[in-house]
């Protein structure tokens, strides 16, 4: 399994299955001055952390990909996807966030998306075992740092992959990646343009948190 970060909470997995190639991609954003959604993107399945489809560039994405968005079990070309969301919560209008579970290659991942508050019981206990936790750290209206750190401690995954951050392009004021690994306190830190991983590759005890180039 491999995986890019395209910027904001947009990533692209690429993953086996079977002899047989899968890419999936999440959260496509809309360009805005030198940050570009990659335009050549033709993904086979297509995961949004939010049921407001227009808050996501889905013209960007070529093809015709699965979109998956709401909560549910899925399952495409052998990736298992299933949407979490606590039916107790209610934020109103920021109630539709969607957190997801993955089943790539043997390893569970965790996707938070754009979520902007402290995880409840019903998330953490669907969320399950995670080995890697794909989340957003740089605040405004997402997670910061701070919570971000906290959400760690209670799903406790092997890899970190932290999300919407600051990186030169962004118009949005956002926290930096440092600022996130300061607050871990213990930050053992892969700097990389993509994460790759096998089952055998996970740390069997320290946290890795993997910071990724945009690409």
């Amino acid at each position: 399994m491999q995986i890019y970060w395209l910027g904001y909470s947009s990533i692209r997995i690429e993953a086996t299955h079977n002899q047989q190639e899968v890419t999936l991609v999440t959260d496509p954003f809309e360009n805005e001055g030198n940050l570009r959604f990659p335009r050549t993107l033709a993904p086979d399945v297509l995961v949004l952390s939010h049921q407001d489809r227009d808050r996501f560039n889905i013209e960007g994405v070529q093809g015709a990909p699965f979109i998956v968005s709401e909560p549910g079990e899925y399952e495409i070309k052998g990736l298992f996807v299933q949407g979490i969301q606590d039916p107790a919560v209610d934020d109103q209008e920021r109630s539709r966030p969607v957190l997801f579970r993955m089943v790539v290659e043997n390893m569970s991942l965790g996707f938070l998306g754009r979520i902007h508050r402290t995880l409840t019981d019903r998330e953490i206990e669907a969320l399950g075992d995670i080995d890697v936790l794909l989340l957003p750290v740089g605040g405004g209206d997402v997670l910061n740092s701070k919570s971000a750190s906290e959400a760690i401690a209670l799903i406790e995954p092997r890899v970190v992959v932290p999300l919407y951050h600051d990186i030169p392009g962004i118009k949005v004021p956002l926290e930096h990646v440092d600022q996130f690994c300061k607050s871990l306190g213990v930050c053992r830190r892969q700097d990389s343009n993509k994460l790759k991983l096998t089952k055998k590759d996970l740390p069997a005890d320290d946290l890795l948190v993997a910071v990724l180039e945009k690409v």
